[in-house]
């Protein structure tokens, strides 16, 4: 018998979260002050509007600098974005406690979503029909928005369980503030996340159009439930049939979904082509005022207004919040003329390109242009930093000599070794200043927006959607749970379907018949496909490579002063877990009691 879970009144008393994210049409404001909660949630409007406010969580969860630090960094593709500094998370440090802002930011954001689902679905069953009144709310669309609440209550308790392992499993709405709470077991967790998942599946359209595009489909539900079976799959608890379960959800919406991998990578992440065949969910914005917040585009550029010459706070680069640097072997695992790929996801020729680049216009070719003019040294419009990359028709290795020729600061590609970033130019201090700490490195672009402005206060702009899931990762994850089935054909077949699309030289990419797929081969095509859209930490923590590729490649982390590589050596270390925050634990009656996870 699942115990009862107690939860902090902090965190879960005061009214529902109401605010609507117009991430489609199907979201309205409603003005309701004139009414009970109760009395009004039982009204066919009131009830649209709790649902509402289950999908305006998503994005506090994951439109997030505290979503992208807890998944991005500290991994093999991700570190960060100045050196000389000890950042905990990243490095793994002794100061890495379970007083991490960001853990507990992630942890509330997730129990405050997971509330309002919960009150989204106890309070249906008050809910006025139509069959019973005129103004009530049809039987069959009251039993998918219930759907709905189950499919996002589940995807909260799956990120909850999958970064912490044991919690309160919370599944009623609070009716009044406690003080103490409870532990529960991840075995609980995922009965719990399965049996909301079966619900759904059965009820929901497989796909979501018209003015119900942004909701969740059956698609999405399944693709989220090959997931989850993937994950349990490789617990202590897990069930023997998790894999072949895995393969069989990721099968079914690739053949029955009439989702579809596009022909092209760039038309995929096109700010033009948002809601094309391939997403199977995202998380929407629109030009609304509030509404237009995308935070996405300023966390991956790098501080381009602090001390550069020529270089000023200027809408045609925007806002700039450092937060992600991609590793060395991050700019390295990819063939930038083989593959698609790369020059989709960094500046590079084709973002300079209206006609090809990501967001419509030509601010993300390889170089830096000058927004503030300087007498003498340069015009409106000339290049300040240079990133010769791979597909630049001028690329070479600038030497010191050759930089002492230019007008302008070069920044070289990484070459050599992706595990040892000491010589190379992105991991190096800045050069606009000598004392500079932050690095100057090819930003990340596919998730750049024509939409952003520079604002003074730093705050963020952008109407364009962010992928959650995607059709390749549904290959990835049936090609992963294959392999994990060592059934090798299958695995080959999905995988080189991913590698396929990307192929810029027909046959380049693809593994040939006969070929061994590892999970080293999964981790590298997920790295590339989806850098930073997937949650790179818990790929690796679900595969059990993240002690071994961190140490490989990322060198912040045995490096940088202050490190403490040791604590990542063991293949058992607490930080296969995230801790339980602190600040949660000090507000409870018995939150000493209730300890931690193992090592926190």
């Amino acid at each position: 018998m699942k115990s009862k879970v107690y939860y902090l009144s902090k965190i879960l008393s005061g009214i529902l979260l109401l605010s609507v994210c117009a991430c489609s049409d199907f979201l309205e404001e409603v003005n309701w002050s004139s009414q009970t909660a109760d009395v009004y949630f039982q009204t066919k409007s009131g009830y649209e509007s709790l649902i509402n406010g289950c999908y305006t969580n998503l994005r506090s969860i994951y439109n997030s600098k505290d979503y992208i630090i807890v998944t991005q960094l500290g991994t093999d593709i991700g570190t960060q974005t100045y050196s000389g500094n000890v950042t905990p998370i990243n490095q793994y440090t002794t100061t890495f406690d379970s007083n991490q802002g960001n853990i507990f930011a992630y942890w509330s954001a997730l129990y405050s979503a997971l509330k309002n689902a919960n009150a989204a679905i106890d309070r249906a069953g008050k809910v006025i029909l139509k069959e019973n009144d005129p103004d009530g709310i049809e039987p069959a669309t009251l039993e998918q928005r219930i759907a709905e609440a189950k499919t996002l209550r589940a995807l909260y308790l799956f990120e909850i369980v999958r970064n912490w392992g044991q919690a309160p499993l919370l599944v009623n709405e609070p009716v009044a503030p406690e003080k103490s709470a409870q532990l529960n077991s991840g075995e609980e967790f995922y009965d719990r996340i399965l049996k909301d998942l079966n619900d759904a599946i059965s009820v929901l359209p497989i796909r979501q159009t018209g003015t119900n595009y942004g909701r969740v489909s059956g698609a999405m539900a399944q693709h989220l439930r090959a997931l989850v079976y993937l994950t349990r799959g490789y617990q202590s608890y897990a069930d023997a049939n998790d894999f072949t379960n895995a393969v069989n959800d990721a099968k079914n919406v690739i053949e029955n979904s009439g989702h579809t991998l596009l022909d092209d990578y760039q038309s995929v992440h096109a700010q033009s082509n948002e809601t094309n065949s391939e997403i199977i969910f995202s998380i929407g914005f629109s030009s609304a005022a509030n509404h237009n917040v995308n935070f996405y585009p300023k966390l991956y550029l790098f501080s381009y207004r602090e001390g550069w010459i020529g270089l000023s706070k200027d809408s045609y680069y925007s806002n700039d919040d450092a937060t992600l640097l991609p590793t060395k072997y991050m700019y390295l695992l990819a063939d930038w003329h083989k593959d698609r790929r790369p020059e989709v996801t960094f500046m590079s020729p084709v973002n300079g390109d209206p006609v090809t680049s990501t967001d419509g216009r030509n601010t993300g070719k390889n170089w830096f242009q000058c927004t503030m003019p300087i007498s003498g040294r340069f015009a409106l419009g000339d290049t300040v930093i240079y990133f010769p990359v791979p597909t630049d028709p001028h690329h070479k290795y600038w030497t010191d000599e050759d930089k002492q020729t230019a007008p302008y600061v070069v920044y070289n590609f990484p070459t050599g070794d992706p595990s040892d970033m000491s010589t190379d130019e992105y991991f190096r201090n800045g050069y606009q200043s000598t004392s500079a700490q932050t690095r100057c490195w090819l930003p990340v672009w596919k998730f750049k927006d024509k939409n952003t402005t520079y604002l003074e206060n730093n705050n963020s702009t952008g109407t364009r959607d962010i992928y959650l899931y995607r059709l390749a990762e549904t290959y990835l994850i049936a090609a992963e749970a294959s392999v994990m089935k060592n059934d090798n054909a299958n695995a080959l077949f999905y995988l080189n379907k991913v590698r396929q699309r990307a192929e810029k030289i027909p046959g380049s990419l693809i593994k040939p018949e006969g070929s061994t797929v590892s999970i080293d081969d999964i981790l590298n095509e997920r790295a590339i496909e989806l850098f930073g859209e997937a949650p790179r930490w818990n790929d690796l923590q679900r595969t059990g490579k993240l002690n071994e590729r961190v140490l490989k490649y990322n060198w912040d982390v045995t490096n940088i002063t202050g490190g403490i590589p040791t604590q990542l050596t063991e293949k058992t270390t607490k930080f296969q877990l995230r801790p339980i925050p602190l600040q949660w634990l000090n507000s409870l009656s018995n939150g000493q009691e209730l300890g931690n996870n193992p090592g926190w």
